[in-house]
């Protein structure tokens, strides 16, 4: 039986590591796309329709931010706290930007959609990384149900 034990608790892990890389994935290539196409103006009406921010405030603020953010998030596959800062940054973003899109006048739903779907996978980011330090909160209760 405690073969089987450890066997569940390695097919676990095995999960977690997969949805860490492939979260981790998604954030970077978006972290690092958007800055760039901030700064070249393609999605600069987006985001000034979006946020109601001027140009000035998307490229010298949001930009960098989101790059830093994919730094970390990239550095966090060698040291996990820094990949937790760096989701940490993007669901901040997210979050100043749905808090911009709630205002009247602004509530795209292709802006919603695009911030809760980068603020939710960082979030899961950091949840799926905390769970992974501690040792997997599936397993813990899994263990607790044994009894």
């Amino acid at each position: 039986m405690a073969v089987a034990a450890g066997t569940g608790r390695a097919v676990v892990t095995l999960v977690i590591w997969a949805l860490i890389w492939a979260l981790s994935a998604l954030l970077i290539a978006e972290l690092v796309m958007a800055p760039i196409k901030l700064w070249t103006g393609r999605t600069m009406p987006a985001v000034i329709r979006f946020t109601g921010h001027a140009p000035l405030t998307a490229r010298g603020a949001f930009a960098p931010v989101k790059l830093s953010a994919a730094i970390l998030v990239a550095t966090g596959r060698t040291v996990p706290a820094a990949g937790v800062a760096g989701a940490a940054l993007a669901s901040a973003v997210s979050a100043v930007c749905l808090g911009r899109l709630a205002a009247h006048g602004r509530r795209d739903p292709a802006g919603i959609a695009v911030s809760s779907l980068f603020g939710g996978s960082g979030a899961a980011l950091r949840s799926r990384r905390r769970s992974r330090r501690r040792g997997t909160a599936l397993f813990t209760l899994h263990r607790a149900r044994r009894g």
